[in-house]
């Protein structure tokens, strides 16, 4: 049964959502915008016969709204979209990561003096990014005092920073890669659609490795000429680079529309 893309229109930026707009137009494939609230969720309905049948493209609110309602095709489990779910894959990039909550890295982080940190789930509290030990603790101490939705008690992965050479984003359906692109090279945006067989090939055996979900993002990095697995994130609310969004369309609703 053909499933309808719902796609955010507000709150979201219109070079994540655009692309795919486009592309399911192309394919003639059925889509309705929704506007979001922060605090009354959608801002206008849905046709209630499509009865849950959806696939959400948009931010982690819409992946929430959908938590809540039950849309068939959310691809996500919090049990497994989450750094200690995955932190048995035998290829992740911080394989040395401590999971601890912000006001315990604030005493851990005097152990280096700069920590990769990020939050243990996939529904981010705030991008992971390198700090000082120093600005890891005055970060921590003014969450602490402040009236922000981040506090002390939120957990966090804390690893050794790595020198990446090269990180791609893979668009995986049905446990295979789609599209693959290039998004940084050498610390500097670099956005190029991966078409090396060779390149996509060692991915997909990655992928093969371990997914927390058939359809999910995965981002990878070459660290020390070596392949790892930077992270798994929720296809649902990704973003697109130099990706073929056509195929990724295509792929997906087909995966949606399968018995």
């Amino acid at each position: 049964m053909m499933a309808t893309w719902v796609i955010q229109s507000n709150k979201v930026k219109t070079s994540n959502t655009l692309p795919l707009v486009l592309a399911l137009r192309e394919l003639g494939e059925p889509f309705a915008d929704v506007g979001l609230d922060a605090e009354i969720g959608l801002l206008n309905e849905l046709d209630p016969s499509l009865d849950g049948n959806l696939i959400p493209y948009g931010s982690t609110h819409l992946v929430k709204i959908a938590q809540r309602f039950g849309w068939r095709h959310l691809w996500f489990d919090e049990a497994t979209f989450r750094v200690d779910a995955w932190a048995a894959h035998p290829k992740m990039l911080n394989h040395d990561a401590t999971v601890m909550t912000l006001s315990q890295a604030k005493v851990a982080a005097a152990a280096n003096p700069e920590w990769f940190v990020r939050p243990v789930e996939d529904l981010k509290q705030f991008a992971g990014h390198v700090l000082s030990a120093v600005e890891l603790r005055t970060w921590v101490q003014r969450l602490e005092v402040g009236d922000c939705e981040i506090s002390g008690s939120c957990m966090v992965a804390l690893s050794r920073p790595k020198t990446i050479q090269m990180e791609w984003r893979y668009l995986i359906v049905g446990g295979k890669i789609i599209t693959g692109s290039t998004y940084r090279f050498k610390g500097q945006p670099h956005q190029k659609r991966e078409t090396d067989a060779a390149v996509l090939a060692e991915a997909q055996a990655l992928a093969d490795m371990w997914l927390p979900h058939p359809c999910c993002c995965m981002d990878v990095a070459l660290c020390n000429d070596e392949v790892r697995v930077v992270e798994f994130n929720c296809l649902n609310a990704t973003g697109f680079y130099d990706h073929d969004v056509r195929a990724f369309a295509t792929a997906a609703s087909a995966y949606a529309a399968a018995p």
